[in-house]
């Protein structure tokens, strides 16, 4: 019985058959000689003859055609037009393949959609094969080595649904920062079952590990224990606890009718010039509405000096310190991406997605600075020198 599978086996077959004749007889004409001719011909020593065959697969619009011999040369300067062109034509197909999956489309909808375009069908497995390199790069770019100073380092983490035995939420630890010339770079991306210091102090050792000895201040939504973890690691940083946060758990914990005074008045606490202005503030704000709220502050006067560690910078750089809203937006921007996804089958898959978004991303940031580092650099240098006074940092 003939089916569609077994036509499209069929035709696999003789075009690769084709393919190996038509490449044979190109070298042919390459090298200037029948096969079975002496080498040496008129009593001279031919420079090229033929040098067997290498086997290697090629994708073609009827899907992968495995183990095509190729013929080559003794001096290397063979390869086959017909193959050439071929290539220039699968390569539109491979780069269509790359685009979906980095969209976030499945192998097997993959597979249907080039059917549809080129009328050939490519399996599964082979769209599984050609992203492959896609692992390695990621790889790479997970180990590759890092500057030695960041003025920031902002960490994060999202949530995605991973298949193991079942269906799993894992922790996707990020972390971004803005170097000391004012360049922003999404620096790693790690996966957990769980977001907890413990394991946040891992991936700061990771930093290190690839070169990071200096950090002037870490930006995070305050989860516990992070700041011993940091100080463990990077004992002369800085530590800023996220003061959109802060506000947020704060307006969550009050009457819908104070909500729109009550903001105006946590304004006056953190948009000051020095920590002793916003103590006397949040002060007066504590006095303000303790009678409705008697424990709503304590989080503020606990938290206070990591709240208001952005004031140690230029003032230029304070609006991009006290907030974790950059990470934030680059969260959003890969939820966006996994949102079609109900699990991913493997961590594999989900880092690779991940990967697509963040490289993507950095590529932006690579024509972008953040405004004022060339002014104000004097000033940095010197609170570099305050917070590592015995530092060869360069």
């Amino acid at each position: 019985m003939i089916t569609r599978e077994n036509l499209d086996s069929e035709l696999s077959r003789l075009v690769k058959c084709m393919m190996e004749v038509m490449m044979e007889k190109e070298r042919t004409g390459f090298l200037g000689y029948e096969k079975g001719r002496p080498i040496v011909s008129a009593g001279k020593q031919r420079d090229n003859h033929r040098n067997g065959h290498y086997e290697r697969d090629f994708l073609s619009s009827l899907g992968l055609i495995e183990d095509l011999n190729v013929p080559r040369d003794r001096l290397g300067e063979f390869y086959p037009k017909l193959l050439e062109a071929m290539e220039l034509r699968s390569g539109k197909v491979e780069d269509l393949i790359v685009a979906l999956y980095s969209k976030g489309m499945s192998t097997r909808d993959i597979s249907d959609i080039i059917e549809t375009i080129y009328g050939g069908s490519v399996s599964p497995q082979t769209v599984t094969n050609l992203t492959k390199g896609i692992e390695e790069e990621r790889e790479a770019w997970i180990k590759r080595p890092l500057k030695k100073r960041y003025t920031a380092i902002f960490i994060d983490a999202i949530w995605i649904k991973i298949r193991r035995d079942v269906v799993s939420t894992d922790a996707v630890y990020l972390v971004a920062g803005i170097d000391e010339k004012g360049r922003k770079e999404i620096l790693g991306m790690y996966i957990g079952a769980t977001e907890s210091a413990v394991v946040w102090e891992e991936h700061l050792q990771d930093l290190k590990d690839r070169g990071v000895s200096g950090v002037l201040i870490f930006i995070s939504d305050g989860l516990a224990g992070l700041k011993g973890a940091i100080k463990r690691k990077f004992p002369n940083a800085l530590t800023q606890r996220c003061i959109v946060h802060q506000v947020r758990g704060t307006l969550g914990n009050v009457r819908n009718k104070h909500k729109e005074e009550m903001a105006e008045d946590l304004k006056t606490i953190y948009h000051v010039d020095t920590n002793e202005k916003a103590k006397e503030n949040l002060r007066a704000v504590k006095d303000k509405w303790y009678k409705f709220y008697p424990r709503l502050f304590r989080g503020w006067e606990e938290n206070i000096e990591d709240l208001m560690a952005h004031l140690a910078f230029p003032v230029f750089l304070r609006k991009y310190l006290y907030t974790t809203n950059w990470l934030e937006r680059i969260n959003k921007s890969l939820r966006k991406v996994v949102k079609t996804k109900n699990s991913f089958p493997t961590e594999n898959s989900a880092m690779n997605l991940l990967y697509f978004k963040i490289r993507e991303l950095n590529e932006k940031y690579e024509e972008k600075r953040v405004p004022g580092f060339d002014k104000y650099k004097p000033e940095l240098e010197e609170l570099w020198k305050k917070r590592y006074p015995f530092s060869t940092l360069s």
